[in-house]
């Protein structure tokens, strides 16, 4: 990516409310992806602090020397 470069990486963007004033980025470890992480939003019970934009991202999938060159 360069930077002039405007493309984001895949992700999911979860707002629960209207106009939100707050944001999260949540990042995830080797072998998980976004969607890991989605059912942690009602858990926190943020009610009080009003509408946050939760944004989980994918990580691209490539080879892990650590793990025999599995890709993950």
């Amino acid at each position: 990516m360069t930077d002039t470069d405007n493309t984001l990486l895949d992700h999911i963007e979860i707002e629960t409310g209207p106009e939100p004033r707050y944001s999260v980025i949540w990042l995830h470890g080797l072998g998980a992806d976004g969607n890991d992480f989605v059912p942690v939003v009602p858990e926190l019970q943020l009610g009080d602090l009003g509408p946050v934009r939760f944004i989980f991202p994918h990580a691209p999938v490539q080879p892990v020397t650590i793990n025999n060159g599995m890709s993950m």
